[in-house]
This record gives C-alpha cells, structure tokens and sequence, in this order.
C-alpha cells in the first residue's frame, strides 16, 4: 500500500486534473456541464484513494484531526 501511494503521488494525474479545471474555471478550455462534472469527480476519486491508503496504512489525513 505504501507503494501504491508512492505511485500514486510520482504520477501526474492529480496536477494534470488540476490543470484541466484550472482551464475550465479560466474558460480557456470550454467545457460542457458533463464535462465539467466529470474533471470535478475525477478530482474527488484521487482524493479518495490518497485518504484511503493513508487510512490503511495508519496515517492521519488531512482532513482528520490531530
């Protein structure tokens, strides 16, 4: 798991979508609502695997309190 987050973290998926929404709020890339809603839930599911295997490893999350 703690390889996995590793992985998760060298990958560019998160500064990619990142991007992409950036450009979208900017209106520099026009988007439809679905696709907005989908950059948005793609955003939300890599957060969700970070918290996760924080979680399963026995960290604490950024959104836990200490």
């Amino acid at each position: 798991m703690a390889r996995l987050l590793a992985m998760l973290g060298q990958t560019r998926i998160a500064s990619n979508l990142n991007q992409l929404a950036k450009m979208a709020h900017l209106g520099t890339l026009p988007v439809l609502p679905d696709t907005e809603h989908d950059i948005r839930r793609a955003c939300a599911d890599v957060a969700l695997m970070r918290r996760e295997l924080l979680r399963a490893l026995g960290r604490r999350t950024d959104t836990e309190p200490s």
